[in-house]
């Protein structure tokens, strides 16, 4: 210990070293350590401390100068550093305490004189830094430790305030840091300070070394730090702080989760956490774009890790690289129902404010994928692109703005685009119902009804015929889209469809069978809207437009009037006539209905119309045979319609069939001749003429009989009354 007793002689001259000093660096030559140690220096401090307090110390710097010089010596000398790991407590217990020395001192000193003591202070921070790290950390150890538990002693040392000098590290100053960041960590559990991993590495300025080597190196400390590992929010921040050491082709995203699984991190945790950095990353475009698809090929399966940051990355790039990751996912990642599910949802969002061409360009690309794509992933894409197509179709074409850039090529492309990239190749895809309803139903607006219908048959004739023949278009045509198209029954008709008009109608359907179930559809609609209380006002005035329009005549090829007729019939003539003589005279119409019926070319209630004729000949029969009313024979004196079913009864048979003697006028009195003179004939059943001709006359002859009943009432009853009053 002869380096202590050369100091002692150095620094104390005649009264310039107190007993106290003396006494502490006598400490040095003790061989004691650990607590044994800690308490002597404690003991030799405190009473340095109260021999100041109560005596006063003229030689109070010189004192501090020899204590630090004791201490630089101590670290320096071979045999008193190799107990160093023992006395670590007690090292920054005395280094503390040195501190605050230099405090008073620099209080009642000059600066010139204090430069001097900082250098020393400072320089002996550095040799307990350097002794620091000269202490070995064994693998299989938890060394080094704190052995005071006394939560004041260990205040007294503040430790942190040495890890937080370190501000830079490099492979020199890496094994110190850790060192320190052990005795903080302990410390800090001993005073319930809660210090963290994150505080610690947020302190760093800079850094020479890569993260693997910091990794590496703290794994290799496995025991030191077993009660206080680094955790994911010390490793996040430390992401923040410290390079990462990689080669171009190396992805940065699969380097740290590595280093996360070497850390025992849950992986999803992680990646929580890296979300942000994930986001910042792409916004200045620090990973390469085959690096960010194999990272969304490691996620594929995990559902909300991929919603999260597939929503980074397409909120983050411009929509054409959003498009080109989405097909490259497709056709090099597999496909399943979760990156289907946020595929589909993310980039239909992006792109349906594309404009028509950018769109596509990006369907040309998809096509390429559907080649490309494995067989297995075919069926997934299409079903995604679907979703995309219909998400664009309906954004589009239900927005004026954008409706209006359509033209009617477009719409044709975007047609046969949406059926190409179906796996169904099906019209009924939403998408392709409303691109349908534009190409054949948005018209001029300033258009009235009649024109529109004008329109939409030549619209049908410019529309993809295959598909017209390969769809019902009942299962594609809506209702609704035939609002503007209604016409008012009948006046639609009587006032706006004169021949050349209705020709043009004829001439522009083609028979196509979407032209015919538009047409049927538009009878069937406009006619359930017309009010139903004046039917035989419509069915007359139909009637009577079928001749102006010179389609009275059945024909078969006629299809728009038949179509026509077939709904007059099942909607007017069935539901709201409440007998059949009690209709109008419409035999253009009923003409029609026959025929229709008999032909069987075009759908019509065959049972209906068959009772509709039974139930007029029966009649016609019960008319023959006076068993009607009266007011039916007054009516159809004036009426023609009975003459429709005149012609299929056979008036001969009903009357051999039936008695005769009611056709003879009833005998009459003497008396009642005298104010009745006129007796009306029997009524002649015998056929002579033509049906139409003897069915007049035999209504002329049975309204005959009703006027003379009439008169005799009439006369009965006054006098019957005069009797009545006579009594």
């Amino acid at each position: 210990m002869g380096k202590m007793k050369n100091l002692r002689e150095k620094y104390g001259g005649k009264d310039k070293l107190s007993e106290a000093a003396r006494s502490i660096s006598k400490i040095f030559d003790e061989d004691s350590e650990g607590v044994s140690f800690y308490d002597l220096v404690l003991s030799r401090f405190q009473n340095f401390d109260e021999t100041n307090r109560v005596y006063g110390n003229s030689t109070f710097s010189n004192d501090v100068n020899f204590i630090i010089a004791c201490l630089a010596s101590s670290l320096t000398t071979d045999e008193l550093s190799r107990k160093f790991s023992s006395r670590i407590d007690s090292y920054l217990y005395m280094h503390r305490r040195i501190e605050e020395y230099q405090a008073v001192i620099k209080q009642n000193s000059y600066i010139g004189w204090t430069r001097t003591l900082d250098n020393s202070v400072r320089q002996l921070k550095e040799e307990l830094h350097d002794s620091l790290s000269k202490i070995s950390i064994d693998q299989k150890s938890s060394q080094p430790n704190l052995l005071i538990q006394d939560k004041d002693q260990v205040l007294k040392m503040n430790i942190v305030e040495h890890l937080m000098s370190i501000t830079k590290i490099d492979e020199q100053k890496l094994h110190l840091f850790f060192v320190l960041c052990k005795l903080a960590l302990q410390a800090s559990q001993i005073l319930q300070d809660q210090l963290e991993w994150k505080q610690i590495i947020s302190n760093i300025k800079d850094s020479k070394i890569f993260i693997q080597d910091f990794i590496s190196r703290y794994m290799s400390y496995e025991f030191t730090f077993r009660d206080f590992p680094l955790d994911l929010q010390g490793f996040m921040k430390l992401i923040d702080k410290v390079p990462v050491k990689k080669q171009p082709s190396d992805s940065l995203i699969l380097i740290l989760i590595r280093l996360s699984r070497e850390l025992s991190f849950a992986q999803e945790e992680f990646l929580d956490k890296y979300s942000t950095y994930f986001e910042k990353g792409v916004q200045q475009k620090f990973y390469s774009f085959s690096h960010i698809l194999q990272f969304f090929k490691i996620i594929s399966r995990r559902d909300r890790l991929f919603d999260i940051y597939f929503a980074i990355y397409t909120s983050n790039v411009d929509l054409d690289n959003a498009w080109t990751m989405f097909i490259s996912i497709c056709t090099h990642c597999e496909l399943n129902d979760v990156n289907q599910k946020h595929l589909t949802s993310r980039i239909r969002t992006h792109t349906m404010n594309a404009s028509i061409e950018s769109f596509l360009y990006y369907t040309q690309s998809a096509r390429h994928c559907r080649k490309e794509t494995t067989a297995e992933n075919r069926p997934r894409f299409l079903q995604i692109y679907e979703k995309i197509f219909e998400t664009f179709i309906e954004y589009q074409l239900n927005n004026e703005r954008h409706s209006r850039l359509f033209t009617r090529v477009r719409l044709k492309e975007f047609l046969s685009i949406g059926l190409e990239m179906s796996a169904t190749n099906d019209l009924h895809q939403p998408s392709c119902s409303l691109i349908v309803y534009h190409l054949l139903f948005r018209m001029d607006a300033r258009l009235n009804r009649v024109q529109k219908i004008i329109d939409l048959f030549r619209n049908l004739n410019d529309f993809d015929q295959d598909l017209c023949e390969r769809n019902d278009p009942a299962s594609i045509i809506k209702d609704e889209w035939l609002e503007e198209l209604l016409l008012l029954v009948a006046d639609d008709f009587l006032f706006n469809v004169n021949s050349n008009i209705y020709h043009s109608f004829c001439e522009h359907h083609h028979n196509n069978r979407w032209a015919i179930y538009i047409w049927k559809r538009i009878i069937h609609l406009s006619i359930l809207r017309s009010k139903q209380d004046n039917a035989n006002d419509v069915l007359y005035k139909l009637n009577e437009w079928m001749k102006v329009v010179k389609h009275d005549a059945y024909d078969k090829s006629d299809t728009l009037t038949i179509l026509l007729v077939i709904n007059l019939f099942e909607m007017l003539i069935v539901k709201y006539a409440k007998s059949v003589l009690s209709l109008p005279n419409i035999e253009v119409i009923l003409n029609f209905v026959e025929n229709i019926r008999q032909e069987q070319t075009y759908e019509i209630d065959a049972k209906q119309v068959d009772e509709f004729i039974a139930n007029g000949q029966k009649s016609i029969e019960k008319i023959l045979l006076l068993r009607e009313s009266c007011s039916t024979y007054r009516d159809l004196h004036n009426s023609t319609i009975a003459y429709f079913f005149l012609s299929k009864t056979d008036i001969q048979q009903i009357f051999a069939d039936n008695n005769l003697q009611q056709y003879e006028f009833p005998l009459s009195s003497r008396k009642t001749e005298l104010f009745i003179s006129f007796i009306p004939k029997d009524i002649n059943i015998t056929l002579t003429e033509s049906k139409e001709e003897y069915f007049k006359r035999f209504l002329e002859q049975v309204n005959e009989w009703l006027q003379w009943f009439d008169r005799f009432l009439t006369i009965s009853l006054y006098i019957i009354e005069w009797l009545k009053n006579l009594n």
